[in-house]
């Protein structure tokens, strides 16, 4: 219920913000007449100065200029072997919306529904930048500063080792949005990321058919979370940096048939990213920790995380080898094969995962961003 009052009353603001004349501005290339690639590497995955066009609420001292209403991404995912009773092309989108009010700006990402997943608000927030301070706030429906973002769902098709994993009957995992307010700075080569949630969006970013639990939880405690990167070198050619991160929180947990429970959990992250020419490492590793995670005052721990190497032979293509794990207490464990190209709107994926003493599976995905950048690609 909380969602639904909390969705509505900042859907209706942003609906509001839509009606000022000249100010509703969705498409960022098209405020600014850039082209897809001043922002992206390989759509939707964002370069050095897309990330910081995002670092900096989507706002640049430069004129700007009129755009479209509303922007669609669309979707076509293609499994090879799906599972029993899923079809073999899926299709997928995303409506995505910007408006600026004064020095506010809203953003929404709305999930169009898929493989037969209701339509829902997976991000809504409003932000404001500081220049002279270089902050950034947020407060709305956000994700968490997570090095890879699964809501733009960047380069794969398969979840990043330990971002989608739940431990006993803790069903918020570190890829879930969270509503509250996100608070950044950057202080010299130091960015420090902030956020107080007091609930969280439970869905994929494309939509999805939502599989029963048997249980209902919520955040009985806000969660806290700080995160760190630092950068140790950044030049034209190469860059290295590293980070670290901490979260904590409660969460209320009622099974079907018992009575409820609160489970406290803490996460910790390290993460390690270089760059060289033509070649991208980055790695993660997460450990967790959940003081009653079924219930019975059971203490689980678990870990995970993965390493990802990416070449890219042009601009706007990569091929990339990634390897995946985590322990919940089980052991998960795969190893991804992938590449993908941008031509004009479109982007091609690709890829092949393997998992232990398994057969390899294959899948691929067809991504397009429309009406786009009215100054072309």
């Amino acid at each position: 219920m909380f969602n639904r009052l909390l969705t509505a009353a900042l859907t209706a603001a942003f609906a509001m913000a839509l009606c000022a004349p000249a100010r509703a501005i969705p498409i960022f290339a098209q405020r600014y007449h850039f082209r897809c690639g001043q922002c992206h590497s390989v759509l939707p995955e964002l370069n050095a100065f897309g990330n910081y066009f995002r670092n900096h609420g989507y706002r640049l001292p430069l004129p700007e200029h009129g755009t479209t209403v509303a922007a669609i991404r669309y979707q076509m995912e293609y499994d090879k072997q799906p599972a029993e009773g899923n079809p073999r092309f899926t299709p997928g989108g995303i409506l995505l919306g910007n408006a600026n009010i004064g020095e506010i700006t809203g953003f929404l990402h709305y999930t169009l529904g898929a493989g037969g997943g209701p339509s829902a608000a997976y991000l809504l927030f409003f932000s404001n930048y500081n220049q002279h301070t270089q902050s950034l706030y947020r407060v709305g429906l956000y994700e968490l500063p997570l090095a890879q973002s699964p809501g733009e769902r960047l380069d794969d098709l398969q979840q990043y080792g330990y971002y989608g994993a739940h431990v006993g009957l803790n069903n918020l995992p570190l890829s879930s949005p969270r509503w509250g307010l996100q608070a950044d700075r950057t202080f010299g080569k130091l960015h420090v990321y902030t956020t107080a949630s007091i609930a969280s969006f439970q869905g994929a970013p494309y939509g999805g058919k939502p599989v029963p639990t048997g249980e209902r939880t919520w955040m009985s405690f806000p969660e806290l979370s700080a995160w760190l990167r630092y950068t140790l070198v950044d030049t034209s050619k190469s860059g290295l940096d590293v980070g670290g991160s901490a979260l904590g929180g409660t969460l209320g947990v009622a099974p079907t048939g018992r009575l409820p429970f609160a489970d406290l959990y803490t996460r910790y992250g390290l993460l390690g990213h270089a760059r060289y020419g033509d070649l991208d490492l980055q790695a993660e590793q997460w450990y967790g920790v959940d003081h009653d995670s079924d219930g019975f005052l059971t203490n689980q721990h678990s870990s995970g995380g993965y390493v990802r190497l990416k070449y890219y032979p042009i601009p706007h293509a990569y091929l990339g080898l990634r390897y995946d794990a985590y322990q919940n207490p089980f052991i998960n464990r795969d190893v991804v094969y992938y590449g993908a190209v941008q031509i004009a709107p479109f982007r091609i994926l690709a890829q092949e995962v393997q998992q232990p003493a398994q057969h390899p599976y294959f899948s691929a995905a067809l991504t397009v961003a429309f009406p786009g950048s009215l100054s072309g690609y």
